[in-house]
């Protein structure tokens, strides 16, 4: 009876978890974004324009909509795209955005890459909020829109309709994935969900193949993850994702990383033992000795490349050529 009792409790907690992110898809172990959750908590429920700046692929799209459904609003989700609109020209043009608000009537229209609309489409977006409200009043749609540029900047420029940036009433800035990578972990057990697995049904990631997404910077942010995952799914080396199982561009970046810890990890043994030798003797210099051992290599190398051209060596490592001189004398290499 106690274990029913237990394996019941394990199913609550289980379908808890479930919920939680079916309802959320949220990650927000970072201070960062549990910055911006806890703003959305506020504003959700209120009726201000929102604009959601970031990287592409920080998860713009997915924040606006978690907004609108925390909003608890009866309308729909409308997502515009200004780039299959520019074109749209004359009074026809205006109509056909209004259109787009009438259809969010009750929910949320979102504005994906605002700062891509012409400065005509601009117009007709701020004549429709205008418009809407005067319509429906209570009812008009919440106004979300989200860029990857700054649009203080390009309204100085005369690039971006300065009433309708100042229509935002709220401002919400995602940071890139590479600042917070105390998310990633979450990440993928959403995104494992998303497509298929989840709890002990996830595929098992090997700690080395951790560390690399850990320590990878992710310059395509979340969607790049989530490209990652997918790949990581589908190669598997007997049902764990590996290193193997990794793209290579993520894979090339942690090499680069090891090997440059690794001279790292050298260069600290051997400083750890000049210090020490320093201690007990006042004929060693730690310093000149360290130095040494930096430089010599660096410019043995530069010289190799330049084909001991003494002027070109310089200009690799980025010193004079007088410097260059000096030190070749210092250690013993001026030949």
């Amino acid at each position: 009876m106690e274990n029913n009792i237990n394996q019941q409790e394990e199913l609550n907690e289980d379908a808890h978890i479930i919920a939680k992110y079916k309802s959320r898809s949220i990650v927000n172990k970072s201070a960062k974004m549990k910055k911006i959750y806890d703003l959305v908590d506020v504003v959700a429920p209120i009726d201000v324009s929102i604009h959601i700046t970031g990287e592409d692929g920080v998860g713009k799209d997915r924040l606006a909509e978690y907004i609108h459904n925390q909003s608890k609003r009866d309308g729909k989700f409308i997502m515009i795209n200004p780039v299959e609109l520019n074109d749209i020209i004359g009074s026809l043009g205006f109509n056909k955005v209004f259109e787009y608000f009438k259809k969010a009537e009750r929910g949320t229209l979102y504005i994906t890459d605002i700062s891509s609309a012409n400065l005509k489409l601009q117009e007709y977006l701020l004549n429709s909020i205008i418009k809407i409200v005067q319509e429906f009043g209570m009812y008009a749609p919440r106004l979300i829109s989200s860029t990857n540029r700054d649009l203080t900047e390009l309204s100085m420029q005369n690039k971006f309709n300065q009433r309708l940036k100042d229509s935002f009433a709220i401002i919400m800035n995602i940071p890139p994935l590479r600042e917070r990578k105390e998310d990633i972990e979450d990440l993928i057990r959403i995104i494992m969900r998303d497509i298929g697995y989840f709890g002990k049904r996830a595929v098992p990631i090997s700690e080395e193949a951790l560390e690399i997404l850990l320590s990878y910077e992710w310059p395509g942010n979340v969607r790049q993850l989530l490209n990652t995952v997918h790949h990581a799914v589908n190669h598997t080396v007997n049902g764990i994702i590996t290193p193997s199982s990794l793209p290579k561009e993520v894979r090339r970046k942690q090499g680069y990383m090891e090997a440059n810890r690794s001279v790292t990890d050298e260069l600290y043994k051997f400083a750890r033992g000049l210090l020490e030798s320093g201690i007990h003797s006042e004929q060693v210099d730690p310093y000149f000795e360290y130095i040494k051992a930096v430089e010599k290599p660096l410019i043995q190398a530069a010289l190799d490349l330049s084909k001991n051209n003494r002027s070109q060596a310089a200009a690799l490592i980025r010193i004079n050529r007088n410097t260059l001189h000096k030190k070749l004398k210092l250690y013993d290499m001026d030949e």
